[in-house]
């Protein structure tokens, strides 16, 4: 039998073919090959060297007639460029036409294997998912979380300079305070971006990979809250070291009584950050008591707020206290404040990020500097060079450092 996907040909065994088959195939050959060219001109194809005559039908089926009588058929070998319909596909997988619509729009109610099957399916048939926009955008889709965030504007701009740097731009998205929805992922490949940065979100969905496979649309996860897959491209610093760095920092000006008011307890990143802290106390010998120990907040404030002001109301209260980041530092600066507690004489207080205001409060804030430039630059440097097909490091890790201000001083001797 003839199978007709495309414009491109190969013999196999012979099978037992009609004449109107053979018919039917010389048509859509004529069409395919023919149609448009100069009449009498001689033209080189997978079938040897014709006349065609402006297209004579009959000619084409007395060379396919001749080819399968050297115990040759036609068929084709390569199907890029026909459309199977829904049910075509279907059938191809063995699954229902509702199963194929499924994977093709990243729903859920289907197995992950079911999926993996059906998407081979769709990757040999070089189908891909109809959108209204099938231009390739020039803007990389930043996502985020808390556009209020200063750490967010740090990213925002240097993500936007970096794109402008490669002629693109960067269009950002707010996802409510929660995670990426679906609907989310599908307003993004509908824009048909150059790729996505997420700031701070966990491994894709499912779902949310399915959709943007569909437009092979690139990936990047900024600081994830927890281990992403292993084909997803991410960028993030070095969070153990930095809250190693922290404690020792502190440890070294000759603090003894350190608290530390932690990140969300949820997120891998708040984790490390504290893990790293407490193994810079335990090397030295230093006890973190649990009443040293206060749940904060990236965002909003008041949580760090009231986490700083129990810290301070404790008969024994620390001398320094290191804050995962720099917006819970702002806050017990302002519980100091209310407690009239003298900053840094009273109190030490370091920050985690080294963002403004850090180096415009008084006192200063010392602080662990994250290279949001860095991380913006190798973002948006991924996504160019998975679009060119220069595939790198799947995952880097940046480096940070104490940044040192005017907040962190030696304890009162009283206080040692």
């Amino acid at each position: 039998m003839v199978l007709m996907c495309s414009g491109s040909f190969a013999w196999c065994e012979p099978t037992a073919i009609s004449y109107v088959r053979i018919k039917k195939f010389a048509s859509l050959f004529a069409k395919i090959f023919i149609q448009g060219r100069t009449k009498g001109k001689k033209t080189r194809n997978c079938y040897g060297t014709m006349r065609h005559n402006g297209g004579n039908i009959d000619e084409i089926i007395s060379v396919i007639k001749r080819r399968i009588s050297k115990g040759e058929a036609p068929m084709a070998n390569d199907t890029s460029t026909h459309k199977l319909k829904v049910g075509e596909l279907a059938k191809i997988a063995g699954v229902s036409a509702s199963t194929v619509s499924k994977v093709i729009n990243g729903r859920p109610g289907i197995s992950d294997e079911t999926r993996r099957q059906v998407e081979q399916i769709l990757k040999d048939h070089g189908y891909s998912r109809p959108l209204v926009n099938t231009k390739l955008s020039p803007t990389i889709e930043l996502v985020v979380e808390y556009i209020e965030h200063n750490g967010t504007m740090e990213l925002i701009k240097y993500a936007s300079y970096w794109a402008q740097q490669a002629g693109l731009a960067i269009t950002v998205t707010q996802t409510n305070h929660g995670d990426a929805t679906e609907d989310c992922f599908r307003g993004i490949i509908d824009r048909n971006p150059q790729g996505v940065i997420m700031q701070q979100m966990g491994g894709l969905t499912t779902q949310a990979k399915s959709l943007l496979k569909t437009r092979s649309i690139p990936v990047v996860i900024i600081d994830p809250i927890d281990t992403v897959d292993s084909d997803v491209m991410s960028v993030s610093i070095d969070n153990w070291t930095a809250g190693y760095q922290a404690g020792k920092h502190l440890l070294s000006l000759g603090h003894r009584r350190i608290a530390v008011i932690r990140g969300p307890a949820n997120l891998q990143t708040s984790i490390a950050r504290y893990s790293g802290f407490t193994a810079a106390l335990q090397q030295a010998g230093v006890d973190l008591p649990e009443s040293y120990i206060e749940q904060g907040d990236y965002f909003p404030a008041e949580t760090s707020y009231e986490a700083a002001c129990r810290l301070l109301e404790l008969t024994d209260r620390p001398t320094a206290i290191f804050c995962c980041n720099d917006l819970s530092a702002v806050s017990t600066y302002r519980a100091a404040r209310e407690h009239k507690i003298a900053l840094p004489k009273q109190l030490s207080v370091m920050g985690f990020d080294d963002i403004f205001p850090a180096g415009q409060l008084m006192p200063s804030l010392t602080s662990v500097h994250q290279p949001f430039s860095e991380i913006a630059q190798r973002a948006v440097q991924m996504i160019i060079d998975s679009r060119k097909g220069n595939q790198g490091d799947m995952h880097v890790i940046l480096p940070t450092s104490v940044v040192t201000r005017e907040s962190t001083v030696p304890p009162q001797s009283s206080a040692r």
